[in-house]
């Protein structure tokens, strides 16, 4: 345009320089206008594609350089704009003052405030324009961080730009990503530690030295389990083993215990810690008599199928035990120490001698409230392990 102003119309040297600095104004607003335009299609794109992993930006640029290089370059060419119309035409008007009559200043006075309006309008698009994109990635960042609040741990913040809002961005995702890697984890570790003991030492609650309580431990073991393995496949047993520990636990927990572990086809539950229970007596038996009748579902079933009953013995005790983790530095478990643990698995067994299927021990049936459960005491009995003798009720 400049080179045309010079060789076909002949113009004067600033008349050109005017020109030139005119287009490249526009050139320049043009392409600050395109850049912004595809950086707001780019962060809608990507965040309607849930797209955002990309690694943090190695250089920064930071958006208050950004926004200077827009106002300056916005500032300067305005005002050598607008500083070459004015010289142009005070020059012209002062050279053809005696030729030009009064009309002559409105005209310059129009030509000038036509171009400056549209320069500080562009100059007012290009700013809102990059305002808004930098709204937009911080409303995404906000709502991304509202999900993941919320749990939700696989939503993504689209990395855009080279600046602080890329850097958050990324920094954001990793973040998402080991929240996603530490809720795997969790929940993968609930599968083997009952959620209860597993949210504990994830918090680091479980004391290295072990903690007193006084807790009902029971104890339940399958009858017959070995003639039963050795006639099905491999396959079965577990498939079959699954299914029964899936209905006790469930009664379990239902009644406020926790298994401890299952060892073989024998479950060990507690009740009245690491989650403090105030009846647990009366807890563990009631839950007791609803594996009884749990069984007898599962033994219906069974029999349907053309598949023989099975029978269970549970034992019941109470006393103290000191809770904690139990193992060496590279292996841990969270176990019940002490008499009461032996005793409760040593009065599940006596089942086999009393021909019965729940028994709990005179410290239990002590503090069970009066008349709820029917008992009848099958007197004292000699228990491995145990120098004296201990007197246990069955269930009816």
């Amino acid at each position: 345009m400049a080179a045309l102003y010079f060789i076909y119309f002949d113009a004067p040297y600033f008349t050109g320089l005017k020109v030139f600095l005119g287009c490249l104004s526009f050139g320049l607003f043009g392409g600050m206008l395109s850049f912004l335009a595809i950086e707001k299609h780019i962060i809608d794109r990507l965040q309607t594609l849930k797209v955002g992993a990309a690694p943090a930006p190695e250089k920064l640029l930071p958006v208050s350089r950004k926004m200077l290089f827009f106002m300056v370059t916005v500032l300067v060419f305005t005002v050598l704009v607008m500083l070459l119309m004015f010289f142009q035409d005070i020059n012209y008007l002062l050279t053809h003052k005696d030729a030009l009559g009064p009309q002559i200043y409105s005209g310059v006075f129009k030509e000038i405030l036509f171009a400056f309006s549209i320069l500080l309008v562009l100059s007012f698009v290009i700013l809102a324009r990059y305002s808004r994109n930098l709204k937009r990635m911080l409303e995404i960042q906000v709502n991304v961080m509202k999900d993941v609040s919320g749990g939700e741990y696989y939503t993504q913040v689209p990395v855009v730009s080279n600046d602080e809002f890329g850097l958050i961005a990324s920094k954001t995702n990793d973040m998402i990503s080991g929240l996603r890697e530490r809720d795997l984890c969790r929940l993968s570790f609930g599968k083997y530690v009952t959620p209860e003991v597993s949210e504990k030492i994830l918090n680091g609650e479980i004391s290295p030295e072990g903690e007193s309580s006084e807790v009902t431990v029971l104890f339940c073991d399958l009858r017959g389990y070995t003639p039963f393995v050795e006639r099905k496949d491999p396959k079965d047993v577990v498939k079959f083993l699954n299914l029964y520990f899936t209905r006790m636990e469930e009664t379990i927990r239902k009644h406020n215990g926790i298994v401890l572990q299952y060892i073989g086809d024998e479950i060990e539950a507690v009740f009245g810690a690491p989650i403090h229970e105030p009846n647990h007596p009366r807890k563990a038996v009631m839950a007791a008599l609803e594996m009884r009748k749990r069984l007898d579902g599962l033994n219906r079933e069974r029999k349907k199928m053309g598949e023989a009953s099975i029978q269970h013995g549970i034992g019941i005790h109470t006393g103290m035990v000191l809770a904690g983790s139990v193992g060496s530095p590279e292996r841990l478990v969270y176990a019940m120490v002490g008499d009461t643990v032996n005793v409760a698995s040593r009065i599940q067994g006596l089942n086999k001698q009393f021909q019965t299927d729940i028994l709990v021990s005179r410290k239990t049936m002590a503090l069970l409230p009066p008349g709820e459960f029917e008992l009848v005491s099958l007197g004292r009995t000699p228990i491995r392990g145990k120098s004296e003798e201990i007197e246990v009720f069955k269930v009816l």
